[in-house]
């Protein structure tokens, strides 16, 4: 049984998109382990799920996240401290998530001829290019860029997210594969009842912060209240940076009671408490990072069956056209037009049932991890052989 070793500069907890490939993989016939970073030590030190793949967490090297001549150190520490767990791994193949575990993989799949993928969530440099500031950041871009597209190069095969990554990927690598942002259809049996209760529910999943729709979304609910709409809005994720809820605290004076904040939520907890709202929110600010994104919450929003309001940018664009499955807004318009949109469903509930519905059929029949879970499983046989 060929053993995978995925490396990870984040603490697993877990993340859903390494959490499936993983779980795919371990059902496929691998033995597959998970070598990653919890920076702040908040996790156990070792699990085993019960896929039966392997946890294994990185703790004696505090860091935070970010980008700067401050978190040199300690990731070469975290490199490192991967080389010598890789020594009792005795890993078949390395596996790669995102830019900075992947110059410690390359080095040691050299200097032990294995196969290494590169699994790119995300284009890096362009990634961290909004945070880096004046000479010295443009120089790190630029070191960060060339350095990302020769290990890009390097790596025996890049998977990544939607077809605009995958354009970029191929100029470099032979063996590059898509794989999107999809739900598993396992944790989604029916779609939810939407808009068939007094209040009408709101939700947004993900990492919260003002670039991602925050403060729109405050105002949307704000404006919903004004005009006699018994709205809510409920926020599931952390706030990144962590600054970012000081000013969600600043921004909800007046409607506190309406804002339900459940913090970080367990992957397997999500179609739960998507079954009791009524609209899936997904109004992204235009950063370059988002505009060409696919987001997992817009899929999942899809899959438990609910109505989207969402961003019109090309990509997202493309699947909420296509399945007609909810709205497109302008999110640096003003939020009185979603207002509008909203308060429209609102009195008349069968439009966003079919809207919903839509988004449902289309998840069931393409949108979903079982459609291309396959796929990973053909690249690995590739390499490894």
């Amino acid at each position: 049984m060929p053993h995978i070793v995925m490396l990870l500069s984040n603490p697993f907890r877990p993340d859903p998109r390494v959490l499936k490939e993983a779980e795919s993989l371990q059902a496929t016939g691998y033995n597959v382990t998970i070598l990653c970073w919890d920076r702040q030590a908040a996790y156990p030190l070792e699990e085993s799920l019960p896929s039966a793949v392997h946890v294994i967490r990185i703790q004696d090297i505090p860091s935070a996240y970010g980008i700067g001549t401050r978190q040199l150190l300690p990731l070469l520490k975290f490199w490192s401290a991967t080389f010598t767990i890789l020594k009792s791994l005795k890993p078949d193949l390395l596996h790669c998530h995102d830019f900075d575990t992947l110059p410690a993989g390359l080095f040691w799949s050299r200097l032990h001829r294995l196969p290494i993928i590169y699994d790119a969530h995300e284009y890096y440099a362009d990634l961290v290019k909004p945070r880096l500031h004046g000479v010295f950041g443009m120089v790190l871009y630029q070191i960060i860029r060339t350095a990302e597209l020769i290990g890009a190069r390097l790596a025996s095969g890049v998977i990544t997210v939607d077809d605009k990554l995958g354009a970029i990927y191929r100029k470099l690598n032979r063996n590059v594969l898509v794989v999107g942002h999809y739900p598993t259809l396992k944790s989604f049996h029916e779609a939810a009842p939407v808009f068939t209760q007094d209040e009408l529910s709101l939700i947004y999943v993900g990492r919260i912060s003002t670039d991602r729709g925050l403060m729109i979304y405050l105002e949307i609910l704000r404006l919903l209240r004004h005009s006699g709409v018994p709205a809510r809005l409920l926020l599931a994720g952390a706030f990144t940076p962590s600054s970012e809820e000081d000013a969600f605290r600043n921004s909800i004076q007046g409607i506190e009671q309406f804002v339900d904040w459940k913090g970080w939520v367990d992957y397997d907890r999500i179609p739960g408490l998507l079954k009791i709202v009524d609209i899936g929110l997904v109004i992204l600010k235009p950063e370059p990072r988002y505009v060409a994104a696919l987001p997992v919450k817009l899929f999942e929003y899809m899959a438990a069956g609910l109505p989207v309001i969402a961003s019109d940018f090309p990509e997202i664009a493309k699947i909420v056209r296509g399945a007609s499955c909810g709205a497109l807004v302008d999110p640096d318009k003003s939020p009185d037009l979603i207002v509008e949109i909203i308060k429209g469903w609102w009195a008349n509930p069968s439009i966003p049932r079919l809207l919903g519905n839509n988004g449902f059929q289309a998840a069931q029949q393409k949108f979903h991890w079982e459609n291309i879970s396959g796929q990973i499983d053909g690249l690995y046989r590739t390499l490894l052989h």
